[in-house]
């Protein structure tokens, strides 16, 4: 039955696709973070169905009228080295298959991420992109929350099979990150039940979140809770609103939850953070040995790697129990922080470049906020832009003690922040007509009316 839904679906988007190829990346970012053919058990599953729209995408941008130019920022430029600095690592990597693996797959999250502020420059376009996000993720949450909010067991809520939200934490850490873009949403659509159902799917998205059982994804939660209180002019309002959402959460999880949330208190706990701690140290080790490269895509994820850069001091090496495995063996095992997952992979330099980029795309986000304030047909991306630094919150805090450097969602961020200077660039110089999109329609806004008059051709 799904195979009779997602084969039309697919079919009409590449169609659209060779018509107005930003089709092919709204598409191509619902593939990428949903990974639909991951839900399906037939023929499809197994299809390439990712590649296909990735490639009729970049044949069309070629001959587009609709293209526009990336501005040579600060961002596109450490953009441009780290990718470089990834590819040479990759070359020189200690693992080629699992680095060429990482490599192909972060390489072309980049790609999509490039095509938004040349495809995706207009306030319609830019509001599609956030709805694709915002549904694709939410389809998880809504989903989790359910489950946890009627089962209440001890089973933890992950995502699909062979995605990179298997993992309960990546799953958290997601979720997390597409909380901020539903309340955009809210504030944004003029239609009562469309915020009715965003707010049902926020609240259920929050039990999702706490159905993962994960801790990073616990602090996040909370760490973007306190900031949003902070910010916000309606404290004592979301104070309610908050208290609604934690006293049935507290009555719902079960004991195996707080079991597991009251090891954040642990730090001599081999399951937490002498765990992190035995990989962090190896990640580190091996960028010691190799600063200019680091060991390539996933280096601490070999067996032998890891091994041999952990010296025999790993914790591992006294619970496996591999036959024949060598004295003081240890299995491969996942960096479990972002940071020193870049660190392992692609040395100091390479962590340079990511911190350069992490922090560029933060700076431009914050001239962006502070340009759009200044402009009255620009408000919306005062909005969205604040709610998007709440999601590089999540991302930062959460990322601590998480293997998700390379996620998806961080590199649409950057296109996104990228698309919405150049519109802030083209509003200065060409006055409202910037804001006018290729034989475009009237967008909704807020309470029936247009909310904001950039919004009305796009």
């Amino acid at each position: 039955m799904r195979d009779l839904f997602l084969g039309p679906m697919l079919l009409a988007i590449l169609v659209q696709t060779f018509r107005t190829p930003s089709a092919g990346v709204l598409g191509w970012t619902w593939l990428t973070l949903m990974t639909p053919q991951k839900l399906i058990w037939g023929v499809l599953s197994s299809a390439p169905l990712n590649m296909i729209l990735a490639l009729a995408t970049l044949v069309m941008v070629v001959f587009t009228p609709d293209r526009k130019k990336i501005e040579s920022t600060g961002v596109v430029t450490v953009w441009a080295l780290f990718a470089a600095a990834i590819t040479v690592s990759t070359i020189f990597a200690l693992n080629h298959t699992l680095a060429w693996d990482g490599w192909n797959r972060v390489v072309k999250v980049m790609l999509l991420g490039l095509l938004i502020p040349m495809l995706m420059g207009t306030p319609r376009r830019i509001h599609a992109l956030i709805w694709v996000i915002a549904l694709s993720l939410g389809y998880f949450g809504v989903k989790g929350g359910l489950f946890t909010m009627i089962m209440g067991s001890g089973a933890h809520v992950v995502g699909p099979a062979d995605s990179q939200l298997v993992d309960n934490n990546n799953l958290a850490l997601a979720l997390c990150m597409s909380l901020p873009l539903m309340n955009y949403l809210r504030l944004q659509t003029g239609a009562h039940y469309v915020r009715i159902g965003l707010l049902f799917a926020m609240v259920t998205t929050t039990f999702g979140i706490l159905g993962t059982f994960s801790r990073g994804g616990f602090i996040g939660l909370g760490v973007m809770a306190g900031y949003l209180w902070w910010k916000s002019s309606r404290r004592f309002a979301l104070a309610l609103g908050t208290i609604a959402v934690v006293v049935p959460a507290y009555t719902l999880m079960p004991a195996s939850w707080f079991d597991r949330m009251g090891t954040l208190k642990d730090a001599s706990s081999q399951t937490t953070f002498l765990t992190r701690w035995d990989a962090w140290t190896t990640s580190f080790n091996i960028a010691v040995a190799r600063p200019l490269t680091g060991g390539g895509f996933n280096a601490s994820q070999d067996a032998d790697v890891y091994q041999h850069y952990s010296y025999g001091k790993s914790i591992y090496a006294t619970t496996l129990t591999t036959p024949g495995a060598p004295a003081g063996f240890t299995g491969g095992h996942a960096a479990h922080s972002i940071y020193f997952e870049v660190l392992g992979d692609h040395g100091f330099l390479g962590l340079g470049l990511y911190f350069l980029l992490l922090a560029s795309t933060a700076l431009l986000l914050f001239k962006v906020r502070r340009q759009a304030k200044k402009i009255e047909s620009a408000k919306w991306i005062v909005e969205l832009t604040s709610m998007v630094q709440v999601s590089f919150l999540a991302f930062f805090v959460s990322g601590i003690a998480l293997s998700m450097a390379y996620y998806d969602l961080v590199y649409l961020f950057i296109g996104i922040v990228l698309a919405l200077d150049g519109l802030i660039r083209d509003i200065k110089k060409n006055g409202q007509q910037a804001t006018t999109d290729f034989g475009g329609t009237p967008a909704v806004a807020k309470t029936g009316k247009w909310r904001a008059p950039a919004l009305q051709a796009t």
